[in-house]
């Protein structure tokens, strides 16, 4: 993470990573907030882990969070309870499902321009721009490598940047063949 960031407690939040953009911003990846789960496997919310995750990426510079997951994926009441929390940090949320361990979709691809438009703005404003999936890993990853693609690195530069802030991202081949593809199209 960059030294001009402030510091937040990993165990305490579900950033995964902060990544320097050449546009001058940061590119936050992270797990659903607040999203854990119990010994049985079965998945639930903590009240206060999300708001130590949101409060986090606040501090890191985000005024907007892009969660990718599917509603379903969540425990119930996961959105709204999100959505709440944010709006009291003055943090802005956007819903653009993408499949878990799959890439974006027509419907999100055609949301994605204008999605992008504003974003390059936040990072050219030095702002950092917070990506949500369940994990942090797949989805936040492929998102925040076709942004860096998009700030002019190289497919495989920006698949490289991102592994090396959390080795965990990109999840799969699948994932890693679309970015190298998408920078192919522009």
């Amino acid at each position: 993470m960059s030294g001009n960031l402030p510091f937040f407690d990993p165990e305490a939040t579900s950033i995964r990573a902060v990544i320097p953009t050449p546009r001058g911003g940061h590119l936050a990846m992270t797990g659903f907030p607040g999203l854990l789960t119990h010994v049985d496997g079965s998945a639930f919310l903590d009240p206060h882990q999300m708001a130590e995750t949101l409060e986090g990426l606040h501090a890191t510079g985000a005024r907007q969070l892009l969660i990718l997951t599917e509603e379903a994926e969540l425990p119930k009441g996961a959105f709204p309870l999100v959505s709440e929390v944010s709006q009291s940090l003055g943090l802005t949320l956007s819903f653009a499902a993408i499949q878990d361990f799959n890439v974006p979709g027509e419907a999100f691809l055609t949301q994605w321009p204008e999605r992008r438009a504003g974003f390059e703005q936040a990072l050219d404003a030095g702002e950092t721009v917070a990506l949500s999936c369940q994990y942090g890993a797949g989805r936040s990853g492929v998102i925040a490598a076709w942004l860096l693609i998009g700030c002019g690195l190289a497919a495989a530069d920006a698949i490289a940047l991102v592994r090396a802030h959390f080795p965990e991202a990109i999840e799969n081949r699948l994932q890693e063949r679309w970015l190298l593809d998408v920078e192919k199209v522009g």
